[in-house]
């Protein structure tokens, strides 16, 4: 199989170098912006894009690597679901892909794994799930600069503030991605997804953060995503973790003590799907409709 990563970042970088490990996969790449034409239109069996979280910044390259003749996997968040972003070009793209015979997948650890398809699996020992709640607390110290200040990390407090409002500052990006996902494997229709993002601020300056989701459905508070991100949780008296609670029969629970790592259990994910990705059926589909990534 041949595996073309564009991407020269930290995700790149950790998925290529797992993918190298692995034997009968040929790696190229980590390619740079630079490197564009070689990265996408190579015709490699499975692209992988990790250069950032939205959709209409990724959208020409799954175009032009889909039009290749490839398989696309990508760690854009808003590619978990895109038509909670723009549902005519999810549908254009989708279209594409089932021309060509080849799949879109967006996945990572969040969306893709944590709020989403380990929810479904958890709720597969359920019957009549009504309500449920997925948090994480998590360590945010191993991600660059730039990505720290665009979720809300490095700012004065009125900075931050004027951030939110004007969309410069966006938290974790997925959590409406993650809900759709769900929801739409359970056959639930989300009214309206509200939202709340507020500061943990440190020596006058945004060292993490606190953000809460809520999906509304017939009315009543359906999925309840929490998210709290800290460059020293533990000096914070924060303990990282991930934790799932079903209100259903019977209720359910699961508690991940220390948490998955962040970059880690990313890369993990995006390398674990590469083959599901060669083997699904065409077109852009989400976790539910996949199997469980697993490794090779």
């Amino acid at each position: 199989m041949r595996v073309a990563v564009y991407g020269a970042g930290q995700a790149g970088g950790a998925v290529a170098g797992l993918l190298r490990a692995r034997p009968g996969v040929t790696v190229e790449g980590p390619f740079g912006r630079a490197e564009r034409a070689a990265a996408l239109g190579g015709g490699a069996d499975v692209v992988v894009i990790a250069t950032t979280s939205f959709l209409a910044e990724i959208a020409a390259d799954v175009r032009m690597a889909v039009e290749a003749g490839s398989n696309v996997l990508t760690s854009a968040e808003e590619a978990a679901y895109p038509w909670a972003t723009d549902a005519a070009c999810a549908d254009e793209l989708d279209a594409l892909a089932r021309a060509r015979g080849v799949t879109i997948l967006g996945a990572g650890l969040n969306p893709g794994f944590s709020f989403d398809a380990l929810v479904l699996t958890l709720a597969g020992a359920t019957t009549g799930l009504r309500a449920l709640r997925v948090s994480r607390v998590v360590d945010l110290s191993g991600f660059g600069t730039a990505v720290l200040r665009r979720i809300g990390v490095g700012h004065a407090e009125a900075a931050f503030a004027a951030g939110v409002a004007s969309g410069a500052i966006t938290g974790h990006i997925g959590f409406p991605q993650s809900m759709h996902v769900v929801a739409g494997a359970l056959g639930v229709r989300i009214e309206r997804v509200e939202r709340e993002l507020a500061p943990l601020v440190r020596d006058g300056t945004t060292a993490g953060f606190v953000q809460r989701y809520v999906a509304v459905a017939d009315g009543r508070e359906w999925f309840d995503a929490r998210f709290t991100g800290h460059v020293d949780p533990a000096g914070e008296g924060l303990v990282t973790s991930d934790a799932i609670r079903l209100d259903a029969d019977p209720p359910l629970g699961l508690e991940i003590p220390g948490g998955i790592g962040a970059q880690a259990g990313s890369a993990a994910v995006l390398a674990n799907s590469v083959r599901r990705v060669v083997d699904a059926a065409p077109g852009w589909l989400t976790v539910a409709e996949l199997p469980p990534a697993r490794p090779a």
